[in-house]
């Protein structure tokens, strides 16, 4: 569970690998200190001793033999050594040197111990060095022998100097106590450096991980804030960088994708719609088409009533204008739905043109006893395709003319507001079903679900008014009021530039035929 759990955590492994190295560090460096010191301490001695030596026979080269004791005695109490003087003979001398005496005395009791003596004999020029062995925290000290004369005397003396120093391991010794406590200095000083760098190491990499983890979620809300000047710091603010452009990048397909999928679904909408078209196109044709048929067949066979050929050669000719202006007002919506097609946009008087398209009207609303009143301003200029705009005022003036009861009234009005130019037209006496109101614009819908022809139109008109006004950017509705049907339309007005230059004395435009 635990190795798992440190498998896991980039925290646990650096704590747990720093502070091991600290401890072995400190353990390695402890170990150096208890075995070097013991041979350092005595080499010291050594050298420090073998100095004092080399004065030593120096005054006693300058000293009588019975003036020598108290120049022994400085330099036992200096070393501590043990001094001894050989005369010719090879037999120890008197030197007269109180603590030489008493150190002779004392020799059987003097135990240096984990030292063994190395005896080195000093010769003018030449040392010989015999190597012992060593035990356990012991070191070899050297017994020093050097030749001289005391001054008046003849013959060749000796002096024999015998360290008593040091029992050296008591320097392990001392350090064997501490240990205990310097093993928990160091196991106390190594967890917490080790808590210190461990945190300080991976606290930001552990917060760049789980921004990390975030961003892999899809979660760009959180940025990591670097201000470290490091390699850290630089991967905290490459990784802000990044989240910025992914979220970017991914609100773009989010955008795209959305986008796409409204396209493929108005595509679909379209591909319905087209399926639909041309479905009433279809049933549109087949009844003119049989009709026309039977009235033919029936005048070449001479049936019954179809003897009278001009009579029903006049009624084949209204079936076949009929079929015309079908085909025509397909054409019309084919060309418009094509991606070719473009607006013949020019500056145009609605009003004036608005007033020719009544006029055209103007025998059949009296044949039916109707009442036109118009308030149709002209200088009211939008820009626009007049051929088009005339055909869709066309069909919406033969709607309202073929819809109104006898003696009902029919009202075109125009103003200009709010920068826009508003059209609107009302015939009296009738009324929508408001179920039927959003489906006025679509193709072959008509409210009278017979689809008898003495009784409405084709379907198309409505449906061509909308595509002409979808195209010019206009708004239009149809609504029930108090007075009957309203239509109303409403045009961005023209520049003012376009106004001002807009001959306002110019020639009615010519009106364009209408009829569905």
């Amino acid at each position: 569970m635990l190795r798992k759990k440190i498998e896991s955590s980039l925290t646990l492994r650096i704590f747990c690998i720093t502070c091991l190295m600290l401890l072995a560090a400190s353990a390695v460096t402890y170990g150096i200190v208890a075995l070097a010191t013991p041979y350092t301490y005595v080499t010291i001695l050594s050298d420090q001793l073998m100095e004092k030596s080399h004065a030593l026979v120096a005054d006693l080269e300058e000293t009588t033999l019975r003036e020598s004791g108290p120049v022994l005695d400085g330099f036992i109490r200096d070393t501590q050594a043990e001094v001894t003087i050989f005369g010719p003979d090879g037999q120890a001398v008197d030197t007269g040197s109180r603590l030489a005496a008493r150190l002779h005395e004392d020799a059987n009791t003097v135990a240096i111990t984990s030292v063994e003596i190395q005896d080195v004999q000093v010769t003018k020029g030449k040392a010989a060095i015999e190597e012992g062995s060593l035990s356990s925290y012991s070191v070899t000290t050297e017994n020093l022998t050097y030749p001289f004369s005391f001054a008046g005397e003849e013959g060749e003396y000796t002096v024999h100097i015998s360290p008593r120093v040091t029992k050296a391991n008591q320097t392990v010794q001392a350090l064997g106590r501490v240990a205990p406590w310097l093993l928990l200095c160091m196991v106390i000083f190594s967890l917490f450096c080790s808590l210190f760098y461990s945190r300080w190491i991976t606290r930001p990499i552990v917060r760049l991980s789980g921004i990390s983890q975030k961003m892999a979620d899809l979660d760009f809300g959180w940025t990591c804030g670097e201000t470290r000047r490091d390699e850290i710091g630089v991967l905290g603010r490459s990784l802000d960088q990044l989240s910025n452009r992914l979220s970017a990048a991914l609100g773009e397909l989010r955008s795209a994708n959305a986008a796409l999928q409204e396209d493929i679904r108005r595509e679909r909408q379209l591909e319905q719609q087209r399926l639909a078209f041309f479905s009433a196109v279809s049933h549109e044709l087949k009844t003119p088409v049989t009709i026309l048929k039977g009235q033919l067949t029936g005048m070449l066979e001479g049936v019954g009533v179809y003897e009278d050929r001009d009579k029903y050669l006049a009624r084949s000719l209204q079936v076949t204008a009929r079929m015309e202006g079908l085909v025509q007002e397909i054409l019309t919506v084919s060309r418009m739905e094509s991606s070719g097609f473009a607006l013949q946009t020019e500056p145009l008087d609605l009003g004036r043109l608005a007033g020719d398209q009544l006029a055209l009207d103007s025998d059949w609303m009296e044949l039916k006893g109707l009442r036109l009143e118009s308030d149709l301003p002209q200088g009211k200029v939008i820009l626009g395709d007049p051929a088009l705009l005339g055909k869709a005022l066309g069909n919406l003036i033969s709607n309202a003319v073929n819809y109104s009861p006898e003696g009902a009234d029919i009202t075109a009005a125009l103003w200009a507001a709010g920068g826009r130019v508003v059209f609107t037209l009302q015939n009296s006496g009738v009324s929508l079903p408001q179920e039927a109101i959003p489906h006025l614009f679509e193709a072959f819908y008509r409210v009278e679900q017979s689809r008898n022809r003495s009784t409405g139109g084709s379907g198309l008109g409505l449906y061509l008014v909308k595509m002409i006004l979808d195209r010019h950017g206009a708004d239009y509705w149809i609504e029930n009021t108090s007075g009957g049907v309203t239509f109303t339309m409403s045009f961005p007005a023209a520049p003012e530039t376009l106004v001002a230059s807009f001959p306002k004395t110019a020639q009615p435009q010519e009106a364009v035929s209408k009829r569905a």
